[in-house]
């Protein structure tokens, strides 16, 4: 997948290309193996078509939130496998990489996203990938979503892919909560405070990893990010997010499972 921008009318936009499925059947046959074997539906990776069917479930996606009134960009142009987005702002992840450090602005941004989150989950919208840089805020702070090329409806039910986007959200910004994950729990407990009784019934299905965090997080930068994040959300009375959650994580980033091979 290929993404630039251009300029249409004056403004800025994104063309997006897909390309054609790539061979990451094995990486995806492990993380579905991990999430089955320990009865983790929510954890489950979705199939991930490339070239025009890609194009498709995004731009359908893109629609149904839209309607919702999740905060999207527009399609403003498509072809056989590439579509034209209206740009939505600076990605949450390059503003807290901005922040520099600066708790404040961290958790300015932070209890900004979340209440994005919360309120695209009582609209009834699932977001699928919601981690730092499939988030933008704009200039006003007007928290967006991005990036829909897969649907996690396909492989679980709609409070499974809720519970989803809380595990997702919570490892990509633990590492910037190094030393003040309490912070970070506190936040994600008062987002997590209206969800429905069954997104946090399917969260709760995890085993707790304390243990398991304590061990790991010593073993590099990636290890330690994922032992906070197990911390953060077990303080937040949510769930631990266990090993497949860095695994979906990890292979969303670039296809590849880097951390399975360091871990074991």
């Amino acid at each position: 997948m290929g993404v630039e921008t251009i300029v249409v009318a004056g403004h800025d936009a994104w063309l997006k290309a897909y390309d054609r499925a790539g061979s990451r059947r094995l990486s995806l046959g492990v993380l579905d193996a991990i999430a089955r074997g320990l009865q983790l539906d929510a954890l489950r990776p979705p199939p991930h078509p490339g070239g025009g069917e890609a194009r498709r479930i995004e731009a359908r996606r893109l629609a149904e939130l839209e309607a919702l009134g999740v905060r999207v960009p527009r399609v403003i142009g498509e072809g056989e496998s590439t579509l034209l987005l209206s740009d939505i702002g600076m990605t949450m992840a390059a503003r807290l990489r901005a922040a520099d450090g600066d708790a404040d602005a961290i958790d300015a941004l932070t209890t900004r996203v979340i209440a994005a989150i919360a309120d695209a989950h009582a609209r009834g919208a699932y977001l699928g990938q919601a981690i730092p840089r499939n988030i933008a805020i704009d200039d006003a702070g007007n928290v967006g979503f991005l990036d829909f090329e897969e649907d996690p409806l396909e492989v679980m039910s709609l409070p499974q892919a809720q519970a989803r986007d809380w595990l997702l959200f919570a490892f990509g910004v633990a590492k910037y909560y190094d030393g003040r994950t309490d912070a970070l729990a506190g936040m994600l407990a008062r987002g997590l405070h209206a969800e429905p009784d069954e997104v946090v019934h399917q969260a709760q299905r995890v085993e707790r990893l304390q243990g398991f965090a304590q061990r790991i997080r010593w073993l590099g930068r990636s290890a330690r990010q994922l032992a906070h994040s197990i911390l953060v959300v077990r303080a937040a009375t949510l769930l631990p997010v266990l090993v497949v959650v860095a695994l979906l994580a990890d292979w969303l980033e670039d296809g590849e499972i880097e951390l399975l091979q360091m871990l074991f």
